[in-house]
């Protein structure tokens, strides 16, 4: 080998650069092996070349400034991106060249507009550098133990993840806000749905208070991260932090966008910040050290628990003074505020405690929300399988996950205080607010402990309301009997028998301690089949009105369900039936080709209103009246002869003259009109009924009619 010829060395990064420009790959590997062999005159001759070629620049900066660190656990040296720092060498363009790759700016294009001279004092830095750090990697190897940035990251995807599934109108709340900078999204290259561009924000900022509070990443999990809560209220103070923050380089697709974005629009980065800014404040309100601590500091090791639970419990890491306690779980739980007021008898001061076998809590679940957003937005799912988002199920202990037995204590009014087998103490926070989901439980386990019965008084007024609601609804014109899901419950509970309970129970299948989802109906007689199967309230006065409370409304539904099983008919079986009862060829080849036409059109539609079983008799009579006028086939018809039959202005306006038309013309080829025999008069009869003529042939072929119905050969 003569001696300026070098064996290349290949660095990594490909042909083609993150914006599209080409990478002379030989002269950066010539150049590389030049260097490693320290022949000062070839590696001057070749830097002359890199300078005029940018994006080689460009190239060599990014390897060195990924070589630093790999060798500085993740973080840059102030070398290699402050001008004011002294402790090494690097020359100011090399600097500024990091500082643009780190903000993601279009650093090609930053190169571009440097001198030449400039661009050879970065490339000759950046190879200096990273021959020096090549050869310290082969004395002492790299870091590749996790980074401080790569767990702040990951903290603060946690925190994020936690804080929207825990508090549903929230998410959607984000996703509205993401959704308003769609166009820009797309013109920067934001991936997902935004979470991942607001823990990115959240991480960064993390970050820079972990380093301002010296805060390794063996005690990270000490970060008070409740003190950036004033940093996110500067937005202009994290676009800072955002810019020189040395992201993990595997996020890059979403760490060059974001960054970028929030550069050009300070509107996006001022709502990230305040969704930042929640995330914490909920972590803070819900941290179970905090129930008894003013101004409490939060840290990760405390929310560590709990957000490493895929359940979301409140789990507190460490006992304290008073005892182990935890948060009681509520995001998503409801209670009604009681009916009635405490207990007669008793003094305001008096500490209730009691045993109970099991809470049963009505829940709203956020994981079932999302599945079912999700799929709605599937357009390949034709019949898509949805759940039910709300449903029923025991309180579980958030330290040991038992459902009970459990010894409530506190007095009327008070926060909860829940005591669990296995030592802990599961509390409302004392500065709840009076409606907030501990100090109802409490009220319902006091008035349960001081009279029985009221387990079944408290559910007579939901299901008077939802009585009252289904009998105001019949009064409404889009009423067609109630809902599908009411009717298959209420007509599968056999009322024949003395047993309530076993019908109720034989039907719904409760699935407690574990979760029972369902619809309103469903979770009600669920609540009355929890209270009934107890004795002491089944044979009280107010269980009893209870069960036959239950049995009015089941009794009433099945009533209803009855007057209007015919609207539940599907549109195509009513018209099957139609056209079996017979009648003439033409009659029956009319029928076949409005059927198929049906098939197409209202294969789901149920009769409802009957306009549009109406309309398609309407459209056969019509085919049938034109083939035997003209003698010829129905095949021959096309829709647009059909809508001839409409006289100007629309059938509306002549509800009385069009079905006397169309009987004069059936008269005219044969028909009696009084022939009860006959097929075609008989659906002739039917039209002129309360305008179901006019009324069916305007749903279908009116001017404002939705559908556009046609035959297959026209």
């Amino acid at each position: 080998m003569g001696a300026h010829e070098h064996r290349p060395v290949e660095l990594p990064g490909g042909p083609v650069n993150a914006e599209g420009q080409t990478v002379n790959e030989p002269l950066l590997g010539a150049l590389m092996g030049a260097a490693i062999n320290g022949c000062t005159p070839c590696v001057d001759r070749l830097l002359e070349e890199v300078a005029a070629d940018p994006a080689c620049a460009v190239r060599l900066v990014e390897v060195s400034r990924l070589t630093g660190l790999r060798l500085n656990h993740g973080e840059l040296p102030g070398f290699m991106t402050d001008d004011d720092d002294v402790s090494g060498p690097a020359a100011p363009e090399f600097k500024r060249l990091v500082r643009a790759v780190t903000a993601a700016e279009p650093v090609t294009e930053v190169c571009e507009q440097m001198t030449a001279a400039d661009r050879r004092a970065a490339a000759g830095y950046a190879i200096e550098l990273l021959v020096g750090q090549l050869t310290l990697a082969n004395s002492i190897g790299f870091d590749d133990e996790e980074t401080l940035a790569q767990m702040c990251c990951a903290i603060s995807a946690l925190l994020v993840e936690w804080w929207l599934s825990t508090a549903p109108m929230a998410r959607r709340e984000f996703t509205e806000a993401w959704e308003q900078y769609v166009f820009g999204h797309r013109a920067a290259g934001l991936p997902g749905n935004g979470v991942n561009a607001l823990a990115l924000v959240l991480g960064a900022v993390l970050h820079h208070q972990a380093r301002q509070d010296r805060v390794s990443v063996q005690e990270v999990r000490t970060l008070v991260f409740t003190r950036v809560l004033p940093v996110l209220q500067e937005p202009e103070q994290v676009g800072a932090i955002l810019s020189a923050f040395v992201a993990p380089p595997d996020t890059d697709d979403v760490t060059v966008p974001v960054k970028r974005f929030a550069r050009s629009n300070r509107d996006f980065l001022a709502e990230l910040c305040t969704f930042a800014q929640r995330t914490i404040t909920m972590h803070l309100k819900d941290c179970p050290h905090g129930l008894r601590e003013q101004d409490h500091a939060c840290t990760l090791a405390h929310r560590g628990p709990a957000l490493d639970n895929s359940a979301g419990a409140q789990v507190a890491a460490s006992p304290s003074a008073g005892g182990r306690r935890v948060a009681l779980p509520r995001i998503g739980y409801r209670e009604d505020e009681p009916v009635e007021d405490a207990p007669a008898g008793y003094g305001a001061d008096h500490t209730w405690q009691i045993n109970t076998d099991r809470i049963l809590l009505q829940r709203w679940d956020a994981d079932i929300a999302r599945w079912n957003e999700t799929i709605s937005e599937e357009s390949s799912i034709s019949e898509p399988n949805y759940q039910h988002e709300t449903g029923l199920e025991t309180l579980a202990c958030p330290a040991c996950g038992s459902r009970g037995p459990f010894l409530a204590e506190g007095r009327w009014g008070d926060p909860l205080t829940l005591h669990c087998r296995c030592g802990v103490t599961i509390m409302s926070p004392l500065d709840a607010p009076p409606d907030d989901l501990g100090r109802r439980l409490l009220k319902r386990l006091i008035w349960c402990e001081a009279d029985p019965a009221y387990a079944a008084r408290r559910l007579m007024p939901p299901l008077t309301r939802y009585r009252e609601r289904e009998h105001q609804a019949r009064a409404s014109s889009w009423y067609r009997g109630p809902l599908d899901e009411d009717i298959a419950l209420a007509e599968a509970i056999d009322l024949s028998g003395d047993d309530l309970i076993e019908a109720l129970a034989a039907v719904l299948k409760p699935r407690m301690p574990e979760r029972h989802g369902g619809h309103t109906l469903t979770l009600l007689l669920l609540q009355v089949l929890e209270a009934l199967s107890a004795p002491a309230v089944r044979d009280t006065a107010d269980g009893r009105e209870l069960a036959d409370a239950v049995r009015g409304l089941v009794t009433d539904l099945k009533t209803e369900n009855e007057r209007w099983a015919p609207t539940r008919e599907p549109v195509v079986d009513r018209l099957r039936a139609w056209r079996a009862e017979g009648g003439p060829q033409v009659w029956q080849d009319a029928w076949l080709r409005t059927l198929e036409m049906a098939d197409r059109h209202f294969a789901r539609n149920r009769v409802g209103d009957g306009r549009i079983t109406d309309g398609c008799a309407a459209v056969a009579l019509a085919q049938y009246l034109l083939a035997r006028e003209a003698d010829t086939g129905v095949d021959q018809i096309t829709i647009d002869d059909v809508r001839s039959l409409m006289p100007p202005g629309g059938a509306d306006r002549n509800a009385a003259e069009i079905p006397r038309q169309w009987g004069a013309r059936l008269q005219a080829l044969g028909h009696d009109l009084d022939d009860t025999d006959d097929a075609v008069t008989r659906t002739w009869r039917h039209l002129c009924t309360e305008s179901a003529l006019t009324r069916g042939f305007e749903a279908l072929l009116g001017e404002r009619s939705c559908y556009r119905i046609h035959f297959r050969n026209t």
